[in-house]
């Protein structure tokens, strides 16, 4: 029996690197503002011209709007909520692939994916999600990669993501 991996993890891990390389180019463009608004201060500067002040405060100006555009605290937004929303996702496929049996590997999610007093708040809808989440990965990973498996496992991931946002989760 050969153990498979889900693809919904594969699509959380291929998300969390596109959120990671446009923090990486956002960075990036920043530096080389910065470097090149740098430079063309330092001219203004050595011009020493009656104009300079005036000069300086259009190209601090310039300097500061294309900053604003590059908008990198969205970037780290988003990068945040991709890595948490790849780190929950981990945390329930590792959970359901350690344990043998899927109404265990259900009972040990509970914990691993909600914090204390949270999965009391979201009532038996979800905790049937979990179940579901376990039964359908394991089945998925061990038995057949069929696709009533994995749509076991993504409809009740969805549950379950509705229900850690609701708690605030930017996932």
């Amino acid at each position: 029996m050969k153990a498979r991996r889900h693809h919904l993890i594969e699509e959380a891990k291929a998300e969390l690197d596109i959120a990671y390389e446009e923090v990486k180019r956002a960075e990036s463009r920043l530096i080389a503002l910065e470097r090149d608004y740098g430079e063309r201060i330092g001219k203004i500067e050595r011009a020493n011209g009656a104009k300079m002040p005036e000069r300086l405060a259009r190209i601090l100006t310039d300097r500061d709007a294309e900053r604003a555009a590059i908008d990198i605290p969205t970037a780290y937004l988003v990068e945040k909520a991709t890595l948490e929303r790849f780190s929950i996702l981990t945390a329930a496929f590792s959970t359901v692939c350690v344990q043998p049996d899927p109404a265990d590997a259900a009972r040990t999610l509970e914990s691993a994916v909600f914090r204390p007093g949270e999965l009391e708040k979201t009532g038996k809808k979800v905790k049937k999600a979990l179940k579901t989440f376990a039964q359908g990965l394991h089945a998925y990973t061990t038995e057949e990669a069929s696709s009533e498996n994995d749509r076991q496992v993504r409809d009740s991931w969805t549950l379950i993501e509705a229900a850690l946002r609701k708690f605030g989760r930017l996932i």
